[in-house]
Protein backbone atom coordinates (compact mmCIF):
# COMPACT_ATOMS: atom_id res chain seq x y z
CA UNK A 1 0.00 0.00 0.00
CA UNK A 2 1.78 3.53 -1.06
CA UNK A 3 2.15 5.87 1.78
CA UNK A 4 -0.51 8.93 0.97
CA UNK A 5 1.67 12.05 -0.77
CA UNK A 6 3.27 14.24 2.01
CA UNK A 7 2.12 18.14 1.98
CA UNK A 8 5.25 19.24 -0.20
CA UNK A 9 4.32 16.78 -2.79
CA UNK A 10 0.29 18.03 -2.75
CA UNK A 11 1.95 21.32 -2.84
CA UNK A 12 3.91 20.75 -5.76
CA UNK A 13 1.20 18.93 -7.83
CA UNK A 14 -1.07 21.09 -7.40
CA UNK A 15 0.53 24.22 -7.72
CA UNK A 16 2.04 22.68 -11.33
CA UNK A 17 -1.45 21.75 -12.34
CA UNK A 18 -2.57 25.06 -11.61
CA UNK A 19 -0.05 27.19 -13.04
CA UNK A 20 0.16 25.50 -15.91
CA UNK A 21 -3.69 25.58 -16.55
CA UNK A 22 -4.30 29.40 -15.44
CA UNK A 23 -1.23 30.91 -15.27
CA UNK A 24 1.33 32.27 -12.46
CA UNK A 25 -0.33 35.52 -11.86
CA UNK A 26 -3.96 34.22 -11.42
CA UNK A 27 -2.87 31.77 -9.25
CA UNK A 28 -2.42 32.75 -5.51
CA UNK A 29 -0.78 30.98 -2.59
CA UNK A 30 -4.51 30.53 -0.99
CA UNK A 31 -6.07 28.89 -3.84
CA UNK A 32 -3.10 26.64 -3.92
CA UNK A 33 -3.09 25.93 -0.48
CA UNK A 34 -7.01 24.96 -0.89
CA UNK A 35 -7.01 22.35 -3.75
CA UNK A 36 -3.92 20.84 -2.35
CA UNK A 37 -5.93 20.64 1.31
CA UNK A 38 -2.61 21.93 2.93
CA UNK A 39 -2.58 24.80 5.33
CA UNK A 40 -1.23 28.11 3.86
CA UNK A 41 0.95 27.61 6.95
CA UNK A 42 2.43 24.17 6.02
CA UNK A 43 3.13 26.19 2.24
CA UNK A 44 5.76 28.39 3.74
CA UNK A 45 7.19 25.82 5.65
CA UNK A 46 8.05 24.18 3.07
CA UNK A 47 8.72 27.14 0.79
CA UNK A 48 9.95 30.41 1.30
CA UNK A 49 7.51 32.11 -0.93
CA UNK A 50 4.76 32.00 -4.09
CA UNK A 51 8.28 32.23 -6.08
CA UNK A 52 10.31 29.40 -4.46
CA UNK A 53 7.03 27.36 -5.21
CA UNK A 54 6.65 28.20 -8.91
CA UNK A 55 10.31 27.31 -9.11
CA UNK A 56 10.07 23.71 -7.11
CA UNK A 57 7.20 23.21 -9.30
CA UNK A 58 9.02 23.45 -12.57
CA UNK A 59 11.54 21.96 -11.64
CA UNK A 60 9.78 18.87 -9.73
CA UNK A 61 7.98 18.57 -13.26
CA UNK A 62 10.17 19.29 -15.91
CA UNK A 63 11.19 15.57 -16.47
CA UNK A 64 7.91 15.04 -17.21
CA UNK A 65 7.28 17.65 -19.44
CA UNK A 66 10.54 16.54 -21.55
CA UNK A 67 9.30 12.78 -21.59
CA UNK A 68 6.71 14.19 -23.77
CA UNK A 69 8.73 14.17 -26.43
CA UNK A 70 11.83 12.89 -25.74
CA UNK A 71 11.63 9.09 -24.71
CA UNK A 72 13.58 8.14 -21.97
CA UNK A 73 14.69 4.89 -22.97
CA UNK A 74 15.80 6.97 -26.28
CA UNK A 75 15.31 4.61 -28.86
CA UNK A 76 17.73 2.66 -31.22
CA UNK A 77 16.14 4.66 -33.92
CA UNK A 78 18.48 6.62 -36.40
CA UNK A 79 19.52 10.08 -35.24
CA UNK A 80 17.26 11.85 -38.15
CA UNK A 81 14.02 9.66 -37.18
CA UNK A 82 14.52 10.61 -32.99
CA UNK A 83 14.73 14.59 -34.32
CA UNK A 84 11.69 14.04 -36.30
CA UNK A 85 9.73 11.85 -33.55
CA UNK A 86 9.93 14.89 -31.13
CA UNK A 87 7.98 17.30 -33.37
CA UNK A 88 5.71 14.15 -33.89
CA UNK A 89 5.32 13.87 -29.94
CA UNK A 90 4.67 17.94 -30.18
CA UNK A 91 2.01 17.50 -32.51
CA UNK A 92 0.23 15.10 -30.46
CA UNK A 93 0.66 17.09 -27.66
CA UNK A 94 -0.87 20.05 -29.09
CA UNK A 95 -4.07 18.00 -29.98
CA UNK A 96 -4.79 17.09 -26.68
CA UNK A 97 -7.86 19.26 -24.89
CA UNK A 98 -5.53 20.45 -21.89
CA UNK A 99 -2.91 21.78 -24.45
CA UNK A 100 -1.43 25.02 -22.67
CA UNK A 101 1.73 25.42 -24.45
CA UNK A 102 4.96 24.55 -23.12
CA UNK A 103 5.10 25.38 -19.18
CA UNK A 104 8.55 26.33 -19.79
CA UNK A 105 7.80 28.81 -22.52
CA UNK A 106 4.80 30.03 -20.25
CA UNK A 107 7.16 30.55 -17.43
CA UNK A 108 9.28 32.48 -19.36
CA UNK A 109 6.97 34.79 -20.59
CA UNK A 110 4.88 35.25 -17.52
CA UNK A 111 7.77 36.17 -15.13
CA UNK A 112 9.07 39.69 -16.65
CA UNK A 113 12.13 39.40 -14.25
CA UNK A 114 15.08 37.90 -16.31
CA UNK A 115 16.64 36.28 -12.64
CA UNK A 116 13.33 34.92 -11.04
CA UNK A 117 14.44 31.40 -10.32
CA UNK A 118 11.69 29.61 -12.25
CA UNK A 119 13.13 31.33 -15.69
CA UNK A 120 16.53 29.75 -14.51
CA UNK A 121 14.81 26.31 -14.07
CA UNK A 122 12.92 26.53 -17.28
CA UNK A 123 16.07 27.88 -19.34
CA UNK A 124 17.91 24.68 -18.03
CA UNK A 125 15.10 22.23 -19.63
CA UNK A 126 14.99 24.14 -22.80
CA UNK A 127 18.44 23.45 -23.11
CA UNK A 128 18.37 19.65 -21.89
CA UNK A 129 16.14 19.93 -25.56
CA UNK A 130 18.62 21.50 -27.35
CA UNK A 131 21.66 19.44 -26.54
CA UNK A 132 19.20 16.50 -27.56
CA UNK A 133 18.77 17.86 -30.71
CA UNK A 134 22.60 18.62 -30.34
CA UNK A 135 23.71 15.02 -29.62
CA UNK A 136 21.34 13.19 -31.96
CA UNK A 137 22.10 15.69 -34.83
CA UNK A 138 26.23 15.11 -33.95
CA UNK A 139 25.34 10.97 -33.71
CA UNK A 140 23.58 11.62 -37.69
CA UNK A 141 26.15 13.60 -39.33
CA UNK A 142 25.48 17.56 -39.40
CA UNK A 143 27.85 19.50 -40.70
CA UNK A 144 27.56 21.86 -37.66
CA UNK A 145 25.04 20.20 -35.07
CA UNK A 146 25.06 23.28 -32.44
CA UNK A 147 23.30 25.48 -35.12
CA UNK A 148 21.29 22.74 -36.14
CA UNK A 149 19.94 22.09 -32.43
CA UNK A 150 19.59 25.48 -31.84
CA UNK A 151 17.54 26.37 -35.05
CA UNK A 152 15.59 23.14 -34.01
CA UNK A 153 14.82 24.52 -30.67
CA UNK A 154 14.07 27.88 -32.44
CA UNK A 155 11.21 25.99 -34.56
CA UNK A 156 9.96 23.87 -31.74
CA UNK A 157 9.06 26.80 -29.38
CA UNK A 158 7.56 28.45 -32.45
CA UNK A 159 5.44 26.14 -32.83
CA UNK A 160 4.07 25.76 -29.69
CA UNK A 161 3.56 29.58 -29.97
CA UNK A 162 1.86 29.76 -33.06
CA UNK A 163 -0.18 26.68 -31.82
CA UNK A 164 -1.54 28.58 -28.77
CA UNK A 165 -2.25 32.29 -30.93
CA UNK A 166 -4.33 29.53 -32.95
CA UNK A 167 -5.56 27.97 -30.96
CA UNK A 168 -4.94 24.55 -33.20
CA UNK A 169 -2.51 21.67 -33.25
CA UNK A 170 0.74 22.22 -34.12
CA UNK A 171 0.55 21.56 -37.98
CA UNK A 172 2.23 18.95 -40.51
CA UNK A 173 4.39 22.31 -41.83
CA UNK A 174 6.32 22.17 -39.02
CA UNK A 175 7.35 18.98 -39.32
CA UNK A 176 8.50 19.41 -42.92
CA UNK A 177 10.50 22.59 -41.84
CA UNK A 178 12.53 19.72 -39.26
CA UNK A 179 12.99 17.46 -42.14
CA UNK A 180 14.35 20.79 -44.63
CA UNK A 181 16.83 22.12 -41.83
CA UNK A 182 17.80 18.10 -41.09
CA UNK A 183 18.57 17.92 -45.01
CA UNK A 184 19.87 21.51 -45.29
CA UNK A 185 22.33 20.69 -42.45
CA UNK A 186 23.61 17.20 -43.97
CA UNK A 187 21.44 14.53 -41.51
CA UNK A 188 20.48 11.79 -43.24
CA UNK A 189 18.58 8.62 -42.16
CA UNK A 190 21.69 6.33 -41.95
Amino acid sequence: MAAPPTARRKLLDTAAELFYREGIGTTGVDRISAEAGVSKRSLYQHFAGKDALVAAALADHGAAILERYIPVDDSEAPARQKIIDVFDALSRWSAAPDFRGCPFVNVATELANPHHPARDVARDYKLRLQRYFARQARVGGAQNPNALAEQLLMLFNGAICQAMINSAPVPNSVRTAAEILLDAHGLTDD
